[in-house]
């Protein structure tokens, strides 16, 4: 009788919370549109505490890091309406991947940088030849990864850890112009920086 009563009793439900997740591939830099997102369940348990939960609320925001299909959006992975607020007229949030992660910890919100764009190539003569260019001067850093905000000095707010194998990703304060110079430099080459007195 005991095994019949224990077999008869099925396990509670776990608790879903219906989320935002990206409808597909997503990378840093765009701001999000209503056809990028869409709503999921997760198990609640499972879940961190800063998930987004609205599409409405997540649409228009900028992304600072890559979200793949079906992932969970998270508050960390989207720039503060503060920092945008914070812009001068003309000026955007630009995404910026730094190819040596370390140099990330010389910096904070609100220092000063040029932005350097380093290339490697065949030369006339058969060997390889090298060059470096500045490709945006004067940008403020706006969000540094693996950073909290208070106490520091910050002028800024900053966000979730960015930091891959693939180098640490910054989120610099640029005209549109330097923005597309950042974006070409960055297919054609690695990206450094340098910093600047103010």
């Amino acid at each position: 009788m005991a095994w019949s009563l224990a077999s008869a009793v099925a396990p509670a439900p776990a608790a879903m919370t219906r989320v935002v997740v990206a409808a597909r591939d997503l990378v840093p830099g765009a701001a999000l549109q209503p056809g990028d997102l869409a709503l999921g369940e997760r198990r609640s348990d499972s879940l961190v505490a800063d998930v987004e939960t609205s599409t409405a609320d997540a649409t228009g925001r900028t992304l600072i890091a890559p979200v793949h299909a079906g992932e969970v959006l998270r508050d960390r992975d989207l720039l503060d309406s503060v920092l945008l607020r914070a812009l001068a007229s003309g000026t955007v949030a630009t995404p910026l991947r730094v190819a040596d992660a370390a140099a990330t910890a010389l910096v904070r919100t609100g220092d000063v940088i040029d932005v350097i764009a380093a290339a490697s190539g065949d030369g006339s003569g058969g060997g390889s030849t090298a060059s470096a260019s500045v490709v945006a001067t004067g940008v403020r850093v706006l969000v540094v990864p693996s950073r909290s905000s208070g106490g520091d000095g910050s002028l800024f707010a900053s966000s979730g850890d960015v930091t891959g194998s693939d180098g640490s990703l910054l989120v610099v304060a640029t005209t549109t112009a330097q923005a597309l110079d950042i974006a070409r430099a960055g297919v054609r080459g690695r990206l450094s920086f340098i910093m600047r007195s103010g």
